[in-house]
């Protein structure tokens, strides 16, 4: 029962000040470091408060001035009442105008309560209270004029006190000398109100536009900050859609557990193991038993210098087939945790490619070798026997001459036979 009652009441209340705003002309929506929307605010929250509120003091006075027979308070406070709302209530009028009226009214009220009542009526709480209403109302040197207001009240009312035109409450209580030291120490009281008030006020203010200021360069970090991390995010897509499309076999493993923590397509393509089965493996799965103190090295002196690796090795298949990797890892770190970034290029191709190359290089090099030896002789014999014949010798001379001659050239097709077959053969 009593959560439905305090759900209905506070769902009335919302309701009430929704309707004040409106009827006020203050938006909702509002800049909270603007400080005369504040001002505004804290008038329509008083009007909220006031108008329900002021109901207790009024029913009863009209209650009890209609049981004393005295009717003219009665129907005065019933007066203003209804004025007020019908005045703060109407869309037509600014928010100015209706503080004006409230503070006239108030006047109004002070001063009939003081010339009806006199000393024994809340006539001089009203001028303190409206003097201070003032501060909440207005900024600047204009909360003063309440304060001047007060003044010209007090010496009015200690005129009429020295001139009695007519009769009225206060000359029960005060003569002009007594009025004048009391009117001071209320203006007194005004004015200090005034000035602490306002200082409490002006200071409210600066941290009002302060805190704006700082919510302004707060919102200004924050979106700097969601660029940044957006840009981020944008970078680590991208950095992981090149890891994961990467037609080089990559991965990353952790460096004290040495576990793979990631691997890519090409990785699971090339190697042969699932994924999963990946990611159950320790690296060294991977390396042959001869490779695995060199592994283990490698991994030691990248480990304590945090170093960059290049370096070829041998790595294994699942199908236990070795081929030669050239390996490059760099530190990352992932989840938390230090890991290694490796870059497995096969190149098995290129050692292929080399060793052909080296054995075509031995060939050739045999090939020099026999140019260099081998047909220098035959050569050097053809070049002597030539010089031979070209001399006056017996017809018997050059027969053998042209016998060694023939023997020499043939040894040297020989040996040139020889080179060009295994030239072609390159």
């Amino acid at each position: 029962m009593k959560q439905p009652l305090l759900h209905f009441t506070q769902g009335w209340w919302d309701r009430y000040l929704r309707y004040i705003h409106r009827v006020m002309v203050i938006p909702i929506q509002h800049d909270e470091t603007d400080v005369s929307y504040w001002r505004e605010l804290s008038f329509v929250k008083i009007i909220a408060y006031l108008l329900p509120i002021s109901l207790v003091a009024f029913i009863p006075h009209i209650v009890f001035g209609f049981i004393g027979k005295n009717l003219f308070i009665p129907v005065f406070d019933l007066f203003i009442y209804l004025l007020l709302c019908s005045i703060l209530l109407y869309k037509g009028f600014s928010v100015a105008f209706k503080k004006l009226f409230v503070i006239a009214m108030l006047y109004l009220f002070a001063l009939i309560l003081l010339y009806v009542q006199g000393a024994t009526g809340p006539g001089m709480h009203y001028l303190t209270c409206t003097c201070i209403f003032t501060v909440f109302l207005f900024e600047g040197n204009r909360i003063y004029y309440s304060l001047l207001a007060n003044f010209i009240i007090t010496v009015g009312i200690a005129l009429l006190l020295y001139f009695s035109p007519f009769r009225f409450p206060l000359q029960q209580h005060f003569n002009t000398i007594s009025w004048l030291n009391y009117a001071s120490n209320l203006l007194f009281i005004n004015l200090v109100c005034l000035v602490m008030i306002q200082r409490v006020i002006q200071r409210l203010e600066k941290i009002i536009v302060k805190e704006g200021e700082l919510q302004g360069q707060l919102a200004d970090e924050i979106l700097e900050k969601q660029l940044l991390v957006n840009k981020l995010q944008e970078s680590e897509d991208y950095y992981r859609y090149l890891f994961s499309s990467n037609p080089i076999p990559m991965w990353v493993y952790d460096t004290s557990t040495l576990c793979f923590l990631l691997v890519n397509d090409a990785a699971v393509k090339h190697y042969g193991y699932s994924r999963e089965e990946f990611l159950d493996m320790t690296i060294d799965k991977i390396y042959p038993a001869d490779e695995l103190e060199n592994l283990h090295k490698n991994i030691h002196a990248t480990r304590k210098g945090n170093l960059d690796f290049k370096g070829i090795t041998i790595h294994v298949k699942q199908n236990n087939q070795a081929f030669p990797v050239e390996i490059r890892s760099n530190p990352i770190e992932i989840n938390g945790k230090v890991g290694r970034l490796v870059l497995a290029t096969d190149i098995t191709e290129r050692t292929r490619y080399v060793n052909d190359i080296e054995e075509q290089n031995k060939r050739l090099k045999h090939i020099a070798w026999i140019q260099s030896h081998k047909v220098r002789a035959p050569l050097a014999r053809v070049m002597s026997l030539s010089d031979l014949l070209s001399r006056q010798l017996p017809a018997s001379d050059k027969e053998d001459i042209l016998k060694y001659l023939i023997i020499s050239t043939e040894e040297l097709n020989e040996i040139v036979t020889t080179i060009i077959k295994q030239a072609e053969a390159e």
